[in-house]
Order: structure tokens, then C-alpha cells, then sequence
């Protein structure tokens, strides 16, 4: 062992063992922080695909409400997402990401951490992060980085809040129709050549402005074109075997934390089909703002050593089950976009079977930065999977969520080939769906003797990960 580095080894091999993902790669970007520190700055060619002087800036941008499949890269024919389409022809999708919960805060609160809801103290909206918890922001502004943020914060707290970024740009960080004028912002902050390396968050608004949408429209109404419409979802039927849960919040559900979920089951099928039209107009109008901001990066000349993720903070119901936008574990709430891209990065990939979480961006930014992973953070890098080094050792990523009156809380567990979900409360608590055959989840297997031998296998794994990470949520059974 080198003198002076026993300190950077021992960190180093304890975050391997650590790390799930700890395959092909990793030795090298071990000895990449060693080397950065002596000095040396230099790195063995083609071993991590980044030039060791540089550390790469890191673009993040941020939907909100953007359900997984809402963008022209994942085969939709509805919408057009050109700049989407353009990033994931340079980088690489990941099909099966997930929020850690399907709600704005404690999604954002995932994301600037890398912890589970339950851990950050942010488990509804308009809770702050727990004092101590090193945020993102923090850690990067710590290592040199210069740390900007533009657009939606959605935790409670103003700027003074937005604990580690130390620029605020494109106007307030909460409020409404912001997203051009960020757009622009961004664009004009990029190409004035800011200090390097960087850390900038650029965070819209839409699609979340659907919202706005089924306040003004909350029965059935006449439609100009139902033509141009895209189809209704195939799992429009409400399952009477249920949750409970989930089926007292379907009809009760306008409040602060579900924005109206509970106007789909008055809706035609047409109703549906004009709802999803005009959300993905909402989409489209984000990706004009996000290509803005990529033609910035480009024309800037950053875009060859600035590592680009896109994601939503959660997805967007859209009719399926008869439920409108959030605040559920099915797939159209619960599963988002993520895209990332840049130097070192496989181009034109689409992951299918990686599972990925919103809890694993600290962590993957941690690791292209040469940043220490916090030890406790509930994500893993994503780097040996980016770059082709190898999967990453995971078998679930997991949810939770607790609807507003706070009675009536659920944790969600996905694996390769099922979901599982528990609510603490109610009748018919459980659901157990075999996504490989049931995309639509229409299936229940929780209460058919098929399905047992899994459902057992996934209560064992949500007991043993609440056991891991100190979660207070009581299964039921």
C-alpha cells in the first residue's frame, strides 16, 4: 500500500463491500480516487472511458408526473419527444426505474438523499428532510463542485432550504408555469461558461400541470376530435377484490396529497382517452424545454464530459384502473422515466431487466465525481450497468406511501418477474402481480393458490428489508 493512502483504500474496499453492484470496473475507479489524490490525476486507458483531469459535471433534470412510457423513445406513437429521443440514442434507458413513492416531496426527498422516505422524514408533502442527512447539493458543494439549482423544489423550505445549492436560477423554486422561462434560464447559465465542475438541476413543472386539467374538468364533457385521441388502457376495470386501501381512496380522494384521483370513475371512455391526449401535449411542451437545455450543454461544448440524467419524480395514472395521477403503486404511477448519458456511457441501450430506483442517482453521481457514497444511503451506483462492466446485485427495489388522512400507509416490493403490495390496514390488504404475464395487473395472485409460494418469498423480503432499514410500517399478515 502506498504511504498516505491507507485511509482511501480502507474506504474504498469497505464501499465495495457495501455496494450490490460491486463487480467489473470498480477496482479501477478505486484506484482513480487514489491517484487523484496523490496527484497523478491520470488514469489506465479505456478503464473507466473519462479523462481522470476532468471531473465530470453532472445535468439533472427533473420532470414531474411523467409516467414511464411517455415519450416517443419507448415506442408510444402518441407523442413526440424528439430531445428525450435524442438523449437516449446517446445514452441508456433504463425501462423498469421506479420512485421510492409516488408523490412529489417524498420522491424529491429520495432524490437528493438516496434514502427510503421513511429515513429522510419527508413521508408527505411538505415535510422537510431530517437535519443530518447529507444531501446531494451538500455533498458536491463540499467536494468543489459548483452546485445551481433552477426550477421546482417542492420541499418546504425556500431557497434557503435547498440545503447545498448555493445558486438559485429561473425564478422562485416553487410555482407555476415556470418552465420556459427556466428552460431559458438554464440555456443562458450553460453557455456562459460557468465554473467547472458543476452540479445543475434543472426541475419543470410538466406534465404536472394535468393537474390544473382534471380540476376544470371533473365530469364528462363533449369531445371536439375523440379521433385524434389515443386509445383507452386495456386495465380500465376496477378489481373488486381490491385493497381496501386503495379503493377508499379512489372515491374519497381529492385532497392536497391526491389531487383528484377519484374523478376517473365518473369518466367516460372518451373522457379518458381526451385526459391522456392532452397530458402528453404536456409532455411534449417539457421535452421543447428539455431540449433547450440539452442544445445549451452541446453548443457550450460540456456535453462531452457532463454526465445528463433525466427522470420524473413519479409517473402519472392515466385512466389505468380508473385512477388519474398519483399516489399509487401501480405501474403507471410508480414507474418512471430515467435516461442517462455522457462520457463513459453506453449509447443507444435500453435496460429491460436492471431494476433501478430513484434512490440510485446519489449514489451513481457519487461514484463518476470521485465522491465518497454516504455508507447508509438505500441506493447503489449504476456506473458497471452505464458502462457495461456487468449487472448490478440486486433483487428488489422497493415503495411506500402513505395517503393523506395517514391511516392507511403501504409498501411496495419489485423484483425480476412480480410486484408486491401490503397496506397496513383494511380488507383484502395484499396484491401479487406477475408482471412478465400480467403487464396490466389485472391479475391478483395475492389471494389464489398459485400464487402463495411468491407471495410468501415477497412478505419474507419486505420483512427483512423493514428490518434493514428501520421502517415502523406493520405488516398485517
Amino acid at each position: 500500500m502506498v504511504p498516505g493512502t491507507e485511509g482511501l483504500h480502507c474506504l474504498a474496499l469497505t464501499r465495495e463491500a457495501r455496494q450490490p453492484g460491486a463487480v467489473g470496473g470498480w477496482i479501477a475507479y478505486t484506484e482513480w480516487i487514489m491517484m487523484d489524490r496523490r496527484g497523478f490525476m491520470q488514469v489506465a486507458a479505456g478503464v473507466t472511458g473519462l479523462a481522470a483531469v476532468e471531473r465530470p459535471n453532472v445535468l439533472l433534470i427533473i420532470t414531474d408526473q411523467q409516467t414511464h412510457n411517455a415519450m416517443s423513445c419507448a415506442a408510444n406513437p402518441w407523442l413526440k419527444t424528439p430531445a428525450l429521443d435524442s438523449l437516449a440514442e446517446r445514452g441508456t434507458r433504463f425501462s423498469a426505474a421506479y420512485c421510492t413513492y409516488p408523490v412529489c416531496s417524498p420522491s424529491r426527498g429520495s432524490i437528493f438523499t438516496g434514502r427510503m422516505p421513511h429515513e429522510t422524514g419527508v413521508r408527505l408533502n411538505g415535510q422537510a428532510v431530517r437535519e443530518g442527512v447529507p444531501t446531494l447539493g451538500e455533498l458536491f458543494r463540499n467536494a468543489g463542485y459548483e452546485t445551481v439549482y433552477g426550477g421546482k423544489w417542492h420541499l418546504p423550505r425556500g431557497f434557503d432550504g435547498m440545503t447545498g445549492f448555493t445558486r438559485l436560477i429561473g425564478g422562485h423554486a416553487l410555482g407555476e408555469k415556470m418552465d420556459r422561462p427556466l428552460a431559458d434560464a438554464s440555456a443562458a447559465w450553460l453557455r456562459g461558461k460557468p465554473k467547472q465542475p458543476f452540479l445543475h438541476v434543472a426541475s419543470f413543472m410538466n406534465p404536472h400541470d394535468v393537474c390544473y386539467w382534471i380540476r376544470a374538468h371533473p365530469g364528462s364533457r363533449q369531445h371536439a376530435d375523440p379521433d385524434r385521441y389515443p386509445p383507452a388502457p386495456g386495465n380500465m376495470a376496477v378489481d373488486p377484490l381490491e385493497p381496501e386501501a386503495i379503493q377508499f381512496h379512489r372515491r374519497t380522494g381529492y385532497d392536497a396529497m391526491s389531487q383528484a384521483v377519484g374523478i376517473a370513475l365518473s369518466w367516460r371512455r372518451d373522457d379518458i382517452r381526451h385526459y391522456i391526449h392532452d397530458y402528453y401535449r404536456t409532455v411534449e411542451e417539457v421535452d421543447r424545454c428539455t431540449g433547450q437545455v440539452l442544445a445549451a450543454l452541446r453548443e457550450a461544448d460540456l456535453e462531452r464530459n457532463t454526465i445528463v440524467a433525466f427522470i420524473s419524480d413519479h409517473g402519472e395514472g392515466l385512466g389505468g384502473h380508473l385512477w388519474a395521477q398519483k399516489a399509487s403503486f401501480y405501474e403507471e404511477s410508480a414507474r418512471i422515466p430515467m435516461i442517462l448519458a455522457g462520457p463513459g456511457i453506453r449509447a443507444g441501450r435500453t435496460e429491460y431487466t436492471t431494476l433501478a430506483s430513484l434512490a440510485d442517482l446519489v449514489p451513481t453521481f457519487c461514484d463518476y465525481a470521485g465522491i465518497a457514497i454516504p455508507g447508509d444511503v438505500r441506493g447503489v451506483s449504476l456506473r458497471p450497468v452505464l458502462e457495461g462492466g456487468g449487472p448490478i446485485r440486486r433483487a428488489f427495489v422497493a415503495g411506500e406511501l402513505i395517503y393523506q388522512d395517514q391511516t392507511r400507509e403501504g409498501r411496495m416490493i419489485r423484483t425480476a418477474r412480480h410486484k408486491y403490495v401490503v397496506f397496513n390496514g383494511g380488507a383484502r390488504p395484499e396484491q401479487l402481480f406477475d408482471l412478465e404475464t400480467d403487464p396490466g395487473e389485472v391479475l391478483n395472485l395475492a389471494a389464489r393458490p398459485e400464487g402463495q409460494a411468491e407471495l410468501d418469498r415477497h412478505r419474507a423480503i419486505l420483512r427483512a428489508w423493514i428490518r434493514e432499514t428501520a421502517d415502523d410500517f406493520k405488516m398485517p399478515v
